[in-house]
């Protein structure tokens, strides 16, 4: 059994699973961690009229209705996931059905509103990006073992893509 490894509060540590070589980045820890939706941002992240410190803030403050999001600001992103969970009269179905959407738009909106991470994501064209990790996240992301969905992970790379797709038309 590993040791779970709190990517918020320990940015040194990278983890056996985490291998980043080959083409891949399993694992959003160390010179990868501006990847990982914990990532506080010097601007942050616009969600319907409030601005949050990261993805992941804004991501659960959007399971609350507007008049309760402001308690999403002043917290940690840990805090904020642990809210996000303890949002009641979510409508499960309907957040399932526009999650990947949304996280979509805000993994976006952290690259463009953001230049230098915008370039240092387009720097890993070709690689693979997986959400490795080891708390369970398997639609996120994969388990230790590299099972599961990695939807964080293909949302980055459609996004990295996007941005080299944009920057080439541009030289042109």
């Amino acid at each position: 059994m590993s040791q779970h490894v709190n990517i918020e509060n320990d940015e040194v540590t990278i983890p056996y699973y985490a291998i980043h070589k080959d083409g891949e980045i399993r694992g959003f820890f160390g010179q990868f961690r501006f990847l990982s939706n914990f990532y506080v941002l010097e601007n942050g992240i616009w969600f319907e009229e409030l601005t949050y410190p990261s993805v992941e803030h804004a991501y659960q403050a959007a399971k609350w209705p507007f008049n309760m999001r402001e308690q999403f600001i002043d917290v940690t992103a840990g805090k904020a996931k642990y809210l996000g969970k303890a949002a009641t009269g979510l409508n499960i179905k309907k957040w399932n059905k526009n999650k990947v959407e949304l996280m979509r738009s805000l993994v976006f909106q952290k690259f463009e509103k953001n230049y230098k991470l915008r370039k240092m994501l387009m720097e890993m064209e070709g690689y693979v990006l997986d959400e490795r990790n080891s708390w369970g996240d398997t639609f996120w992301g994969t388990n230790e073992q590299g099972e599961g969905e990695n939807n964080l992970g293909k949302i980055l790379m459609n996004v990295r893509d996007k941005f080299i797709a944009i920057e080439r038309k541009d030289e042109f």
